[in-house]
């Protein structure tokens, strides 16, 4: 549990950390945990997908914007920066966001305070910073696609999230995490999984990381009539292990899609 123990020692201490990863390997999961560990817990937790923002809105949602800062500007606007003020921001899929605003990131990481569009003045926040990407950071510096400077900054504790398949101790932490999620979205009382049924999900091989496990257990907390999620409680047209002796083999159901 390499990632576990990092977690808990940066969480303390960090401004900006930089969480690296396959799609679907749980880096949201890790900038949860970081929030929740930080001294921000009682802040605001704020998401923001970069790869879902449109170019030209990138500063009015990371900084704010003035009454008519631009066309549109209808009222003052607080940015996701000072939403965040005294807690985390996550920005998923940094490496999406434009070279411009890469610039005015790096400087509100530098100096703790954001400039709203159409703004004299600036504004001091206090924002721990947690950044992921499924894309290779080093490889699009190079190619000029991501700032070096940025880069730099952000990577002072970055964090590699392996496949699920690399690291299957983590299983029953996870395992433990969604049974915990969907017992209270379903309503259910679930004190976890049977012994069969952590048996069977450690034979699997997980080509959906996390992602995929999560689309089980959801599966099986919903189906489960028990206080314990059991074996028949898993999708009867998935295919949970493959190549293990004694196991039938069950066509796979497409994954469902769920936050990185």
């Amino acid at each position: 549990m390499g990632n576990v123990w990092r977690v808990r020692r940066v969480a303390p201490h960090y401004r900006a950390v930089l969480i690296a990863g396959e799609t679907g390997t749980g880096k949201d999961l890790i900038a949860r945990a970081l929030h929740r560990l930080s001294p921000a817990a009682s802040g605001r937790y704020v998401v923001l997908n970069c790869s879902a923002v449109v170019e030209t809105l990138f500063e009015s949602e990371l900084f704010g914007h003035v009454k008519g800062s631009f066309t549109g500007a209808t009222h003052d606007k607080p940015g996701l920066f000072e939403y965040a003020d005294g807690g985390t921001l996550f920005l998923d899929e940094i490496g999406d966001m434009p070279l411009a605003t890469q610039a005015k990131l790096l400087r509100v990481l530098q100096d703790q305070e954001v400039q709203r569009v159409g703004a004299l003045n600036a504004r001091k926040v206090d924002v721990r910073v947690v950044a992921a990407t499924n894309h290779d950071l080093r490889a699009a510096v190079e190619k000029k696609r991501f700032r070096e400077d940025l880069y730099y900054r952000l990577s002072m504790v970055e964090i590699q999230v392996p496949r699920l398949a690399e690291r299957k101790e983590d299983l029953p932490l996870l395992q433990r995490h969604f049974v915990a999620l969907f017992a209270a979205q379903y309503g259910k009382e679930l004190r976890g999984l049977t012994h069969q049924a952590q048996i069977r999900l450690s034979q699997h091989s997980w080509p959906g990381n996390v992602r995929e496990l999560e689309n089980v257990i959801g599966h099986a907390a919903m189906m489960s009539t028990s206080d314990m999620v059991d074996v028949q409680d898993f999708p009867r047209t998935y295919t949970l292990v493959r190549n293990a002796p004694n196991t039938r083999q069950l066509p796979r159901l497409p994954v469902a899609r769920s936050p990185r």
